[in-house]
């Protein structure tokens, strides 16, 4: 049964994870079957006295609250079974508490103390726990007030209960909350039994005395036999308006049924409205002769006391008809409601808000049939009676208040009370709350107030309504920050749904009251739509503003505007803020709201991507209105510039740098307005650049001097652009991304220059003596210089660098420094107009050098960085500089060198780097050959010449038309992101004549095919290329004599490639690990078992020359692995392998050893037979066998010693070797 339920629960989590809901109660079979159980179990007398439920019995219980809980958000699925499930729990319960009330009273008859025994016929308090706990879940879920139709109501439980719930909450410790939340509501139903409750009093007590101190209100005296039972059953639920949770409710339920009875209401209410008056004004503090507060706050146990007697008055009121009962009451609770002292509590603010609006309900006459009626014409009446008799009837209600209505109808006039205007008062401020759940109790009631009005009163709350809905746009702009992140977005977002409800109003006097607001809502909603942060927001805002204007179409320029804010348009953050507002913004009517809400709400945005996108989208928007901008909002923030707050401040700086650029026209023809943005470098205080958020302060405040640098604007004194220059000094050094900081030192630089001091300065942070981390800004803002030294220095640094962010932004301010110079035709170090050719060949020999970095750290390939940063650089050199490439062109072995480590790039397995070397390689290729340059400079050299030309047989560069350069290989250039296509086509241009070229690129293929995933598809097109070429080297260079072309390669070429790697440098050789792998791959794809036999005896040896004395123990792996591919080739092969990997069936590392046993094993099965000589060979292979599987190689003993001696022998003698 368990695991059908669980069954069924995992499918309810499937079809709900679909988007689906249960339809109906799937599990019910075994549910039922269960109950039947559990209630069996729980019914059985005799196991009452024990102290817990049996383990079997709370097991299902458990398994039957976790079925239930499955529908919460479809409670109604338990309908058809609600009844059978309550009733027999019930049942059990009740059979419980009678017998529990009947075992306490002979044990206090017998004055025994203690009800919890569990001997003898005392019965247990806590037996039925869990049967309450799933009674409790029931109500959770469907509803106390449907779920207690099922209970029980008989006389005879009245008494029971009561003395059960009494004695349970002596023993609070001990007993089950649960137990009393669902006797607290089952009394609330016995208490409306139609007899007369001192009828039913037997008189029975001796219950035990409350002591607890806080229930000074049930006294000692309410355990005695002569209290009657209601007095006994009010001071009960007193006390639990003074428990947390659910227990309050109950409380408050119960009491309120109990003090509108027709019994009781006269002899009891009175004074337990009076007490609960007395209770909220003593926990809140209040003065009872002045009304005011004594408390600053409040503590749990009056919050508590506060809400408890709140709850039951607005149950108690919501039952009454009258206001009679409440006279002297009112203005003693308006005190309260009026205090700030609950101002930290929400649930005590609703609570105060619904009994506000009910009190005044009360004062307030009913809403007759008739009244009704007039109130909200039918539809019939709206439809079918015409326009006109429709607005007549309208007319006639709003403005018929002196007119008398006879027979069934009231008088639409009458006196409101004082206090009844007070409440409403309390109402109106409560629309203001922070919290929602404040703000819909009391939109609600205004709403129900607003009803029972007369209408010349009804209209003064409506528009003092919509006086709020214009003030405040119903919280389009409600958000409030906590730490990281803001709360306020499903707010905003409901309130573009009212606003779209709005639309849909069919009351013609609405109608026209938001007809008058049509421009507020317009404005505010294309605010919204444009520039909120949440996607959902602007969206929401976009489909209130198309509905008002397919309805209405009340709002200006609704069709045009709606074409450029429409769903999709706003959902990209970016086109919302810049590309939409701009095109908006040139309706006048949304210009200047656009501005506003831009310049007071979004630049101010705690999110650091918003703000930034709001100062891209004043940028477009200020040129529209600088008259508005420059009068109503540059003077708000400039003020806000020095506020305390961090966003604020640094929207606020960062903004007017932003209006300074812009109208930097306009703000120069008024000496004030060019006073009030230069003083924002004087107002910003030191400690702002000092304390926690400096450095995006600073960010602010360079931002700022880059915008008045790019404007050049006239700045007073060497004074002001001192500081200028030490924030930008202070900014390099504690700024996390150096990158923005330097682009506005460039503008500064350019604008104003720097003195030979501020340059020394920058040099000197850049030397070894400093941190690594301080002088990362400082080498990066080298390019903004312009001196031989500075180029020197940056170059030294490319690859002299302490820390690889330093060669990076080396690379980066190299290449800013040559693209600057190129570009902007500045007279250079030479004075000669243009870049100096010997320091062109300087930049790419150090752009060069870079490229070699191979550093890995634990961040991984850090290496990479620079690396990709000198591809971009010298990209950025060959783009500005078009003669640069033809003067490195004429150093045969610089143009060559270059050629070729950039083809090794475009074969690096990270793809971004892949791209900027594909990205240059097309650029050398095909974007630097214009004849009329090549005139002007010497040629390229004819070994550089040719290279490109065969290059562009096996590099596409998609030029399409007469641009095309001649030899292009085709009209689609590669996907350098796809690395699959890439080595497929890159690998032809190993074909290349010069080994310059060819020798890096097979390095790269190499290094490729070591890296995941992308290592088999270098291996595959390696392989591929290996199987059109020849077999010997003599063969492949007839074959290019025949061509006419270069000596070319062949399988043979490939494996002499292969050692020559393995035979470099193992210390410092990054390729040789990769060399091993790509070798061991090949061999097993059998794409070089064309070649010589004479050329793996080298390779074979390369690799013994690697293991020799090596203690790497990934490395020796792979070596192991590639002896056992070579011993695959040959057999002479077979015979050095086998002896290389006894060798290392002795290594020191276990699980070496064992690789070599197992390579051993493997290769003596494919080969060693064809070897013996004798019939005795497959006795040793046996003995081989068992020699390698029963010894345990990972054991350093002495026995593996005897073990690789023994085996040495027998595999000598298998493959044919005399002697030890």
């Amino acid at each position: 049964m368990i695991r059908h339920m669980a069954d069924s629960k995992q499918e309810i989590a499937a079809m709900d994870d679909a988007g689906g809901a249960p339809t109906f109660f799937r599990e019910q079979e075994a549910f039922l079957t269960t109950l039947d159980k559990v209630t069996a179990s729980a019914g059985d007398v005799e196991t009452w006295s024990q102290a817990s439920a049996p383990a079997e019995e709370a097991r299902m219980i458990r398994e039957m609250r976790a079925t239930l809980e499955l529908y919460q958000e479809q409670p109604t699925c338990l309908d058809p079974y609600l009844e059978r499930i309550v009733s027999q729990l019930m049942a059990a319960i009740e059979g419980y508490v009678h017998a529990y009330h009947e075992s306490a009273a002979v044990a206090a008859d017998g004055s025994s103390s203690g009800t919890t025994g569990s001997q003898g016929s005392v019965v247990s308090i806590s037996r039925l726990n869990g049967v309450f706990d799933l009674v409790y879940t029931l109500c959770k879920v469907r509803g106390y007030k449907t779920v207690l139709r099922f209970f029980p109501h008989g006389v005879a439980d009245v008494e029971p209960v009561l003395s059960s719930l009494w004695r349970y909450t002596a023993s609070l410790t001990i007993s089950s909350w649960t137990a009393r939340y669902v006797m607290l509501i089952w009394l609330s139903l016995l208490s409306k039994i139609p007899f007369d409750l001192d009828s039913i009093d037997s008189g029975a007590a001796n219950l035990p005395t409350l002591n607890f101190s806080d229930a000074a209100d049930v006294s000692a005296d309410a355990a005695r036999s002569h209290v009657v039972l209601v007095d006994r059953w009010v001071e009960l639920g007193k006390f639990y308006l003074r428990r947390p949770g659910c227990e309050m409710e109950g409380a408050a339920v119960m009491l309120s049924r109990l003090l509108t009875r027709q019994d009781t209401s006269a002899s009891l209410q009175p004074a337990f409205i009076a007490w609960a008056t007395l209770e909220i004004r003593d926990a809140a503090g209040v003065n009872h002769t002045d009304g005011s507060a004594s408390k600053k706050g409040l503590d749990i146990a009056s919050v508590l006391r506060i809400n408890g007697a709140l709850r039951v008055l607005c149950h108690l009121l919501r039952a009454m008809d009258s206001a009679t009962p409440l006279q002297g009451y009112i203005a003693p609770l308006l005190d309260v409601f009026e205090s700030d002292v609950v101002e930290q509590h929400s649930v005590t603010r609703k609570l105060i808000v619904k009994a506000a609006q009910r009190l005044t309900l009360l004062a307030l006459p009913p809403l007759s049939a008739a009244r009704r009626a007039s109130a909200r014409p039918s539809a019939r009446t709206n439809l079918g009676a015409g326009t006109n008799a429709g607005i007549s009837t309208i007319c006639d209600f709003n403005h018929g208040a002196d007119n008398e209505v006879v027979g069934d109808s009231p008088v639409l006039d009458f006196e409101i009370p004082e206090q009844a205007e007070a409440l409403v008062g309390v109402l109106l401020q409560r629309l203001h709350d922070k919290d929602t759940i404040v703000r819909w109790s009391a939109a609600k009631g205004i709403g129900r107030i607003t009803e029972r009005l007369p209408p010349a009163l009804a209209l003064e709350i409506v528009s003092a309504v919509a006086g709020i809905l214009k003030e405040e746009t119903l919280g389009l702009t409600y958000e409030i920050q906590r730490g990281d992140y803001s709360v306020g977005s499903n707010v905003r977002d409901a309130a573009c749904y009212v606003m779209w409800s709005f639309a849909r109003i069919s009351n013609l006097s609405t109608k026209q009251l938001f007809g008058e607001l049509s421009a507020t809502l317009a404005t505010a909603l294309i605010s919204v739509a444009v520039f909120d942060r949440e996607s959902s927001v602007r969206r929401a805002a976009s489909a209130a503003f198309q509905e008002h204007v397919g309805r209405h179409n009340s709002f200006p320029h609704g069709i045009a505007v709606l074409q450029l804010a429409d769903f999709f348009s706003v959902g990209i953050m970016r086109n919302a803020f810049v590309v939409a507002s701009r095109r908006i913004s040139e309706f006048a009517e949304y210009r200047e709201p656009l501005l506003r809400h831009l310049c007071t709400v979004t630049i101010y945005h705690w999110d650091l991507k918003t703000r930034e996108l709001a100062f891209d989208a004043l940028r477009e928007l200020a040129s529209l209105a600088p008259d508005f901008v420059i009068s109503d909002l540059l003077p708000s923030m400039v003020a806000s510039a020095a506020s305390p707050f961090l966003a604020v401040r640094h929207g606020a700086i960062s903004a007017v740098g932003t209006v300074a650029e812009v109208l930097a026209a306009q703000l120069k023809l008024n000496a004030d307005n060019k006073k009030t943005v230069l003083s924002i470098g004087e107002s910003i205080s030191t400690r702002y650049i000092e304390d926690f958020g400096a450095a995006l302060t600073l960010t602010a405040v360079v931002k700022y001097i880059g915008c008045l640098s790019r404007a050049r604007w006239d700045i007073d004194g060497d004074q002001a652009l001192n500081k200028y220059f030490d924030y930008f000094e202070r900014a390099l050094t504690m700024c996390p991304n150096p990158q923005e900081v330097v682009q506005e030192f460039t503008a500064f630089a350019d604008a104003y220059g720097i003195t030979l001091d501020q340059h020394a300065r920058i040099v000197h942070h850049t030397q070894a003596e400093k941190s690594g981390t301080l002088r990362e800004g400082f080498v990066l803002a080298l390019g903004a210089l312009r001196t031989q030294e500075d180029f020197k220095l940056l170059c030294k640094l490319i690859t002299e660098g302490a820390t690889v962010e330093i060669r990076q932004n080396a690379a980066s301010a190299l290449g800013q420094f040559c693209m600057r110079e190129a570009v902007t035709e500045r007279h250079d170090f030479n004075g000669d107009g243009r870049v100096a050719d010997e320091n062109v060949l300087a930049a790419v020999s150090a752009l060069l050098g870079g490229l070699l970095d191979r550093t890995v750290d634990n961040r991984g390939d850090v290496g990479s960085w620079v690396r990709r940063q000198c591809l971009c650089s010298l990209q950025g050199l060959f783009s500005a500089n078009r003669l640069a490439w033809l003067r490195v062109g004429g150093d045969r072995d610089l143009a060559l060198r270059l050629l070729g480590r950039v083809l090794h790039a475009a074969t690096e397995k990270i793809d971004r780097l892949r791209q900027a070397a594909g990205m240059l390689l097309e650029q050398l290729l095909y974007g630097q050959h214009d004849p009329a340059l090549a005139a002007s400079v010497d040629v390229l050299h004819a070994d550089v010449s040719r290279c490109i030309g065969q290059l562009r047989l096996y590099v596409p560069s998609g030029r399409q038309g007469p641009n095309r350069a001649a030899g292009d290989a085709g009209g689609c250039s590669i996907s350098w992101a796809d690395s699959e296509a890439v080595y497929a086509q890159l690998v032809h241009a190993l074909l290349v004549s010069e080994n310059e070229l060819r020798a890096p690129l097979f390095e790269g293929f190499v290094s490729a095919g070591a890296a995941e995933p992308q290592g088999k598809f270098a291996v595959n097109a390696v392989a591929a290329f290996a199987g059109a070429l020849p077999a010997t080297t003599a063969t492949a260079a007839a074959a290019a004599s025949a061509e006419q072309r270069g000596p070319g390669w062949s399988i043979d070429g490939l494996v002499a490639e292969l050692t020559r790697l393995l035979l470099t440098d193992r210390q410092t050789s990054k390729l040789i690990n990769p060399a091993l792998i790509v070798t061991d791959r090949l061999i097993e794809q059998g794409a070089l078992q064309a070649a010589s036999p004479d050329m793996w005896i080298p390779l074979h040896r390369a690799v013994q020359r690697i293991a020799f004395k090596l203690r790497a123990p990934q490395r020796l792996l792979l070596c192991v692995r590639l002896y056992g591919s070579l011993a695959l080739l040959s057999q002479e092969l077979a015979r050095l392998a086998a002896e290389s990997l006894l060798a290392h069936v002795g290594n020191p590392i276990p699980k070496i050893r064992q690789a070599a046993g197992d390579q051993l094993f493997t290769m003596l099965c494919v080969n060693g037979v064809a070897g013996i000589d004798g019939g005795d060979g497959d006795e040793r292979m046996l003995e081989i066998e068992q020699v390698l599987s029963e010894t345990d190689w990972v054991q350093d003993s002495t026995s593996v010693k005897e073990s690789r001696g023994r085996l040495a022998e027998l595999v000598r003698q298998v493959l044919g070797k005399k002697g030890v």
